[in-house]
């Protein structure tokens, strides 16, 4: 499984940078920003190199179907607060997608794309950087992380 962290509505450079160093440190070495604007947008300079220093790689759209469209995943999950519309996310063949909303909102119905199922990695709300976290673990597991952090010092 591949996974690609998605960001979507971010404005605060550190919180940014948070998700990222979240990302990089499962071993996701793809972070897409989408609508990035704010102290994120004057700052992006500060992911680039952190993004450098960790091996992984940033990119940026406008909109997420610009996203979904360039990236092509298999599966979408939107990332969010436990409700009755979220179910709790699960691990998947393919590229996977996790969208998070970088303002601590949940996805209304227009802002996503067609396909995406909404899920919550625990039945608490946490914000995103913890839901982000808790999913990616459940995702890669402890010992598919291990792995990669053995690939990684072997480079």
């Amino acid at each position: 499984m591949e996974i690609v962290v998605a960001v979507y509505n971010i404005n605060s450079a550190s919180r940014m940078l948070e998700f990222a160093r979240v990302c990089y440190g499962f071993g996701v070495r793809r972070l897409v920003l989408i609508k990035v604007f704010g102290a994120a947008a004057q700052q992006i300079g500060d992911l680039f190199k952190l993004a450098f220093k960790m091996g992984g790689e940033v990119l940026v759209f406008n909109t997420i179907n610009d996203a979904v469209e360039a990236l092509r995943p298999d599966a979408i999950y939107a990332l969010g607060k436990p409700d009755r519309d979220t179910r709790p996310i699960e691990r998947a063949r393919g590229r996977v997608m996790l969208l998070v909303h970088g303002t601590d909102l949940s996805f209304s119905p227009r802002e996503l794309p067609p396909g995406a199922l909404l899920c919550h990695a625990v039945q608490r709300d946490i914000g995103s950087v913890g839901q982000l976290a808790i999913a990616l673990y459940k995702l890669t597991g402890p010992d598919e992380l291990q792995e990669r952090r053995d690939l990684d010092s072997s480079r």
